[in-house]
């Protein structure tokens, strides 16, 4: 699996999650976390797919990589933190959680060498 397939739908939940806590409680801080993560995911993930499409590797394959790393590492440990002080599942834990998973994915995806070109095979 390609790592733009689990980005891309992991900045629209942080995009998704900032304006949900915006319009529920007035929190301008949940509104500009969300939409600066989210927006970095959406633009890491867009990366991976262009460079994907193209061929794989470059420049921007491994900003992307870079960037969706440090992106769940920092939600990971901001949002582990909040909930470790409120034990609140909602949205601390759930973000921490799923932080933690797609971190765990990157990792995965970093040392297994990252997306992988098909190259297709020509029947003659």
């Amino acid at each position: 699996m390609e790592d733009f397939y689990v980005t891309i739908p992991y900045g629209l939940a942080v995009l998704g999650g900032g304006v949900a806590g915006y319009v529920k409680r007035g929190s301008a801080a949940s509104l500009a976390a969300g939409a600066g993560f989210g927006g970095a995911l959406l633009l890491a993930g867009a990366l991976s797919a262009w460079a994907f499409a193209r061929g794989g590797g470059g420049a921007g394959s491994v900003f992307a990589t870079v960037l969706q790393a440090v992106c769940a590492v920092a939600l990971t440990i901001v949002m582990g933190i909040r909930y470790v002080k409120t034990r609140k599942i909602m949205p601390a834990g759930l973000i921490a959680t799923i932080s933690a998973l797609v971190l765990l994915f990157y990792v995965y995806k970093i040392s297994t060498g990252g997306n992988k070109v098909y190259v297709p095979v020509s029947v003659e």
